[in-house]
């Protein structure tokens, strides 16, 4: 299958010659005690909640802690991979089956990985995922960095994180020209011209000309941001109407919302390994879903990344409650949530990409014509 590899000889350089710079807060060391991740009512945004944070690292170093009931523990990394390309559990358990309730094991956890950096299936890494656009898009090419977090440690906490970085391209005379970028910031997805993305060259050096997008990962959340300034966000705030921002502002709940990024020349910043995630191969006889093989099964599972929240006794009653229950949520500090979707569960974001880039991405102080439009 010569086209076959041909094809991803191409996929791999562009996915290299454009990965994105990552600028984080130092990551998590052996012996460091955690902070408190959130901030009292009341007081100014100005300060990061966390010493510390997760970095993106290969997804083995997930599926090595992953907890099966069956075999009541931690289990092999083989047989976590059976379960998750069988889809015969709908989530997965890591440390222990207690979910994110103890924040702090999660962070003793990750400190306690030694050698991360010398091991190569923990390394920091970027899983890209290449797709050729068709119809209006047929001219362009999308680049999705998956990123794979251990923990996400912010005002709302789950296990494992999947954020994303995307570099849009238009092909032009067999030349892949960048246009655009999309970061991924919790619930919602932003997206800039190229021109005005902040972007290195290979030395790391800020350059307009750099083919590297900057993105400014936030404290404990991971959400990519495109600027360091002002060092702290809120994300919700720009998109709710005018009452609600008010009363929020009031009770001061948007304060347990802020993002913190890290200052380009204060933050870790280092370009990550990349690896292309190839197109599923063969059919399923059952299903007739195209379906991953050997190591790459994790991207057949459809169920979460981390255990569900296991409510008390007194949380379901008044979660039952019709508005109070979401209310009250506001207020408890930190919101408990089930852990993510892979990447492959996505939907539109996955199947079609620069759709989903055209029709469902914030303009991030965008006011220009978007992919199709542009002449």
């Amino acid at each position: 299958m010569p086209g076959y590899y041909f094809v991803r000889a191409k996929y791999r350089e562009l996915a290299e010659k454009y990965r994105p710079l990552l600028v984080l807060f130092p990551e998590i060391q052996g012996g460091q005690e955690r902070k408190d991740h959130y901030h009292p009512i009341g007081e100014r945004p100005g300060k990061r909640p966390l010493d510390q944070d997760y970095h993106p690292r290969d997804i083995c170093l997930v599926l090595d802690r992953v907890w099966l009931r069956e075999l009541k523990g931690i289990a092999p990394r083989e047989e976590v991979l059976k379960v998750m390309n069988e889809n015969s559990v709908d989530h997965i358990d890591l440390i222990d089956p207690g979910g994110p309730k103890e924040v702090d094991k999660f962070w003793r956890e990750y400190a306690g990985v030694r050698d991360k950096d010398n091991n190569p299936d923990y390394h920091r890494k970027v899983y890209a995922r290449v797709a050729r656009g068709d119809n209006w898009f047929k001219d362009y090419i999308s680049i999705q960095y998956w990123m794979a977090y251990f923990f996400d440690d912010w005002a709302n906490v789950h296990e494992m994180d999947w954020e994303m970085v995307a570099v849009i391209l238009k092909k032009t005379d067999a030349i892949e020209q960048p246009v655009a970028c999309i970061f991924n910031a919790h619930i919602g997805s932003f997206r800039k011209p190229w021109k005005d993305v902040d972007k290195v060259d290979d030395t790391e050096n800020r350059n307009p000309a750099g083919l590297h997008p900057v993105a400014y990962i936030a404290n404990g959340s991971h959400a990519a941001y495109f600027s360091e300034y002002p060092p702290h966000f809120n994300v919700t705030e720009p998109y709710l109407k005018g009452a609600l921002k008010t009363v929020l502002r009031a009770a001061n709940v948007a304060m347990e919302f802020w993002d913190y990024v890290p200052r380009f020349d204060e933050g870790v910043r280092y370009f990550p390994e990349v690896e292309v995630i190839p197109e599923p191969g063969e059919r399923d006889a059952a299903t007739g879903e195209r379906r991953w093989s050997g190591k790459w099964r994790w991207l057949n599972f459809k169920g979460n990344w981390g255990s569900p929240v296991e409510l008390s006794f007194r949380e379901k009653l008044i979660a039952s409650i019709p508005l109070v229950g979401r209310l009250a949520r506001f207020f408890s500090k930190p919101l408990r949530e089930a852990g993510p979707k892979g990447p492959n569960t996505r939907g539109l974001c996955w199947e079609e990409p620069l759709l989903w880039a055209d029709l469902h991405c914030f303009k991030a102080e965008d006011t220009s014509p978007w992919l199709h439009k542009q002449g």
